[in-house]
């Protein structure tokens, strides 16, 4: 009874995180949803991510007939609608507060000033400009590793990275919340804890040690250094801006890492390919 208990528990917290990430129509499966559902919901973040995958490589797979252009804007497309733009809104939030800060001298009017922006539901020109560009360069990125995919053989490797990117993308989430603290804008604290989620840790590193054992190593290991790299410079810039993270700047950080890993994976393929590495 308390394993079956205790699945029940965990069948419900992923399914909330689907809810959350995806706008996949599972919602009426979810029966009950507490403070630990949603806790408890934030380990299987990088399994949503696995599930995205999953659909954007059978996509790609569908849609390889078409040419390489048209297929890779259909399938950004289709990753923006899956995901319901949840981090692409975050990005741009991201980048509409941190160039507002600059406007304030004092560090609270700033941080202050920040969290609002970044509350506030109107987009301003920058963040428009900053989707549209981060759009374009993942429209080429995703257009790269299509054409990296052999036309005869359609060898299945290659669409591992639409996998891995947004799995170890969403671990990169999990690490910034276990490394820094929730920003409380006017004492609201979210269901998740304001608290440094130490307990995390150890999810993200099964998730990065699956993620490299499945890549080729040179790819591995520029992942693991980007994903550090990209993580610590994440937390120190909102660390420094606003004292901790907020919604938007764990979307923020999903997108930036699901593109970095794309393009390292285009950049070291591609470099294999004609003898460089």
């Amino acid at each position: 009874m308390f394993i079956a208990r205790k699945l029940y528990n965990l069948s419900q917290a992923f399914l909330y995180a689907l809810v959350f990430l995806t706008r996949l129509p599972v919602a009426g499966l979810l029966r009950e949803v507490d403070k630990e559902t949603v806790k408890r919901s934030i380990y299987f973040y990088p399994l949503v991510g696995v599930v995205i995958g999953v659909l954007l490589s059978g996509a790609a797979y569908l849609l390889a007939p078409l040419g390489i252009q048209l297929q890779a804007a259909i399938l950004l497309g289709f990753w923006v609608v899956l995901t319901g733009a949840l981090h692409l809104d975050g990005l741009a939030d991201c980048t509409d507060a941190y160039f507002a800060g600059h406007k304030c001298a004092d560090p609270e009017e700033q941080r202050q000033h920040i969290l609002r922006v970044m509350h506030d539901p109107h987009c301003g020109s920058i963040a428009v400009a900053a989707v549209v560009v981060f759009l374009l360069i993942k429209f080429a990125a995703i257009a790269a590793l299509l054409e990296l995919i052999n036309p005869v053989t359609k060898d299945a490797w290659v669409y591992l990275p639409l996998v891995l990117s947004p799995m170890l993308a969403r671990a990169a989430a999990l690490a910034l919340m276990g490394i820094s603290q929730y920003a409380r804008v006017e004492g609201h604290v979210p269901p998740s804890g304001s608290e440094r989620r130490w307990d995390l840790l150890p999810v993200v590193a099964i998730v990065v040690a699956i993620g490299c054992l499945a890549a080729p190593i040179p790819i591995a290991i520029g992942i693991v250094c980007s994903l550090i790299a990209l993580v610590l410079f994440w937390r120190r810039l909102w660390d420094k801006a606003i004292g901790g993270y907020t919604g938007d700047c764990l979307g923020g950080l999903v997108e930036i890492s699901e593109l970095s890993i794309l393009i390292l994976w285009v950049a070291v393929v591609a470099n294999v390919n004609y003898g460089v590495v």
